[in-house]
């Protein structure tokens, strides 16, 4: 073992690194523990990291499904017999309470057998409530952060919420390096069973956290600045906030939203370079609006897109047909945009709109169009 360690150490730095970049998740941690040299490479060659931190164990492969993060065929192996891999994922469970003594906070990197068990104990007591999660939750991410954010391209984060802590390690370790970033959050209660979950399909709460992120305030030296792919949902920032982020990562071109709080007319004009009260549009020095150039935009079950209620959008003129949409104009590279679950825009209207003016390659609707030829689809099952 002690021969072909030597060889690997003999490799010029940029090839043992790309070799490291192939291996899954679990060996490059275990990798990481045969030597100090070996140690900083681990630290250098991971590019990309998914981790979710809940309290239930399927409340962790129900977000892997909707994120896409697995398949059913491997969270089917992966409970039948552990093999399947989920490379570069990371699902850390909080356990039950019990009555013996828990294992102490974990130092990474983590074990093998940390992995093989798939469950890690965060803290010697169970939290007790929602805030206590939301910090232990966050406390694991900014230490894996810490540690590994300088190398990392591509994070994911699932959670309950985000806080100062875990923006402040964003903001300071992945600066320039980080080119997508993934902040999914969902309501503790929202797979309880207790209540419809559309009861919890709500943004969170507005947080200062995210100004650590944007570099603004006492948070002048931090701030992401290098992003081309943000993705968030159920998340509390602000219209002024993810003006600022935006602003701050001129290379995004993928910007989905899903349950964003920021998704609301003052951003999303400012995105198109639309200036409603004057009902013109504003460019920057380079000539274009600031969103000019996302080719993706999706926002999904965002309810305060729109600054008008609906009456006023019934029989408007060709010219005119996207009215209180007006922003879109100014996203001259669109080629996705969506409005799906978003129930307070028609479907009809922005169908329309799409067609006479905008003429984006692909909009998803907020719901289908139901019309005289629509076909209904019925399961053979209940027939």
């Amino acid at each position: 073992m002690a021969s072909k360690i030597g060889n690997i150490s003999s490799l010029p730095p940029e090839v043992i690194l790309m070799i490291l970049s192939y291996l899954p998740l679990e060996s490059l941690l275990s990798f990481g523990e045969t030597s100090r040299s070996n140690y900083d490479c681990h630290l250098l060659s991971l590019k990309r990291l998914r981790l979710a931190v809940f309290q239930k164990r399927i409340h962790s492969i129900i977000s892997f499904l909707q994120a896409g993060w697995a398949t059913l065929d491997q969270v089917t192996k992966l409970r039948e017999n552990g093999d399947c891999r989920l490379d570069f994922t990371a699902s850390v469970v909080q356990p039950p309470a019990t009555h013996m003594k828990q294992e102490p906070i974990c130092e990474y990197p983590l074990r093998t057998k940390d992995l093989k068990r798939r469950s890690l104990a965060i803290s010697e007591n169970k939290p007790r409530t929602l805030e206590q999660m939301v910090r232990l939750q966050n406390q694991l991410f900014a230490k894996l952060v810490r540690r590994y954010g300088a190398s990392l391209v591509d994070l994911e984060f699932m959670a309950y919420d985000i806080n100062t802590e875990s923006a402040e390690a964003l903001g300071k370790t992945c600066k320039r390096s980080l080119r997508h970033l993934a902040l999914r959050f969902e309501h503790p209660h929202i797979r309880d069973g207790l209540m419809r979950p559309t009861a919890w399909l709500q943004p969170a709460r507005g947080s200062t956290a995210w100004n650590a992120l944007i570099g603004i305030g006492p948070y002048k030296n931090m701030g992401i600045t290098g992003l081309e792919t943000l993705i968030m949902e159920r998340t509390g920032i602000t219209p002024w906030q993810l003006s600022m982020l935006v602003q701050n990562n001129p290379n995004l071109t993928t910007l989905k939203l899903r349950t964003c709080n920021g998704a609301q007319p003052e951003f999303l004009n400012w995105l198109g370079g639309y200036d409603e009260e004057s009902d013109e549009h504003f460019v920057g020095e380079d000539g274009l609006a600031p969103g000019a150039r996302l080719k993706v935009l999706w926002l999904e079950n965002c309810q305060q897109v729109l600054s008008h209620p609906i009456k006023y959008f019934k029989n408007t003129p060709s010219e005119i047909c996207d009215f209180d949409l007006e922003w879109v104009r100014g996203l001259k590279n669109l080629e996705s945009l969506s409005f799906s679950e978003c129930s307070s825009i028609p479907s009809e209207y922005v169908d329309r709109a799409n067609r006479l003016i905008w003429k984006i390659p692909e909009v998803i609707l907020p719901y289908s169009i139901c019309t005289e030829d629509s076909k209904i689809e019925v399961d053979p099952l209940v027939l």
